[in-house]
């Protein structure tokens, strides 16, 4: 097994990736000895969440909404708070989150009434299913709104938005294999540590942990929104097996053609 260590520096739009210290009562060694660990073990595939989202049709999916009064730290009157993405259609597997404050490190568990279902939806909706990913919010523009600026949800994907800008382009943890004959493989956040920020702050840290078949990784993040919104990444790998192409900061986006 193969271990590397990096930090890397990305401009797209307002969005900015390079290592910078954070301050955190979460140890983030204690993340990369969970990275470790899990390298030495089978890759095992998240749980898949019930067929019944995955073949909801489009429509129905965008009808589950999250309910922004159910913002997690929103009753703390916290700069920074968060909002959750349900899974189904593409999101097809639930990530763990974990809330470090005073009180510890603990499981967040789900909670049905965070969100607004179509009609009967939520009575077939299991009560442990979990959340596909978070929204991030802050107020760039009046102290007052809650605004998204930095989004994770599917796969190792994110998108980050400085003020009065919107979401575009994408960022990756990591990109394994890109454009090979073999075909790409895509590492998935499979964990997520929000620590808990002053009411004060204007940064806010968490921890992710990446796992694939060949490689498993611990990152930590430290965002600042404003204009431009940066977002410090400070990443260690840990390699299951060797890897032919390895991107460090991809960017990702969609095209009709080329």
């Amino acid at each position: 097994m193969q271990s590397l260590r990096l930090s890397f520096a990305t401009l797209a739009v307002s969005l900015l990736l390079f290592c910078a210290p954070a301050h955190s009562e979460l140890d983030f060694s204690a993340i990369v000895q969970e990275a470790e660990a899990l390298a030495g073990q089978p890759f095992a595939p998240p749980p898949p969440v019930p067929d019944l989202l995955v073949n909801l049709p489009y429509d129905q999916f965008q009808s589950i909404r999250f309910r922004p009064d159910q913002s997690l730290w929103r009753g703390d009157g916290s700069r920074f708070q968060i909002m959750f993405f349900h899974p189904g259609l593409y999101f097809r597997n639930a990530v763990d989150v974990l809330i470090a404050d005073d009180q510890g490190v603990t499981p967040l568990g789900f909670e049905k009434s965070w969100f607004d279902y179509p009609p009967k939806l939520a009575q077939e909706i299991p009560n442990d299913l979990g959340y596909a990913g978070i929204n991030l919010t802050y107020p760039l523009t009046a102290p007052e709104v809650q605004n998204q600026f930095l989004v994770f949800a599917g796969a190792s994907y994110f998108r980050g938005v400085g003020r009065d800008e919107s979401f575009g382009i994408s960022g990756r943890g990591l990109a394994l294999n890109t454009g090979l004959p073999i075909g790409e493989e895509f590492p998935l956040f499979r964990r997520f540590w929000l620590v808990k920020p002053a009411k004060d702050a204007t940064q806010m840290t968490f921890f992710a942990l990446l796992d694939s078949k060949s490689v498993t990784g611990a990152y930590r993040f430290v965002a600042t929104p404003g204009e431009p919104t940066i977002l410090a990444v400070d990443a260690t790998l840990f390699f299951r097996k060797a890897v032919e192409q390895v991107g460090l900061a991809p960017l990702t986006s969609m095209f009709y053609y080329g």
